[in-house]
């Protein structure tokens, strides 16, 4: 799982860098560039996958797993505010979605200090003698 989150990050932080824009149109003597996605916001993502595969390796899964959905909704932000370019939105989207698929939450135990004595949930003891509950005894 660890290779999984680093290639991930590869993957955003190669996309930052090799095809981020820098805000400036190309020129007309410029070939076309590819589609790009905002260094800031790879940056961005790419520390968000980092910090997931840090908590995996700590072995906590219910963080990590709360991080990777953290993750999966700034890349649909992202996508819905238009800073992620068109082609590379189907395989940002399923790789941040194979991220939180991937990852198990398993709370641990209760400590052993906060289990209450069997038969100690609910009270079901009469306190009171026979007749006492009657009317008209005054008992």
């Amino acid at each position: 799982m660890r290779n999984r989150i680093r290639m991930i990050v590869v993957i955003l932080a190669c996309a930052g860098a090799a095809a981020c824009g820098d805000g400036s149109a190309g020129s007309a003597s410029q070939p076309a560039r590819a589609p790009v996605i905002p260094r800031a916001l790879a940056t961005d993502l790419a520390a968000q996958a980092d910090a997931v595969a840090v908590s995996l390796d700590a072995q906590h899964g219910c963080a990590a797993l709360d991080q990777a959905r953290r993750l999966g909704t700034a890349v649909d932000a992202a996508i819905a505010a238009g800073r992620v370019p068109a082609k590379l939105q189907p395989q940002l989207q399923a790789t941040a979605a194979r991220l939180v698929a991937g990852i198990r939450c398993v709370p641990p135990p209760p400590p052993p200090n906060n289990q209450k004595p069997p038969g100690h949930d609910r009270h079901h003891h009469k306190h009171h003698g026979p007749g006492q509950n009657d009317q008209g005894d005054g008992g």
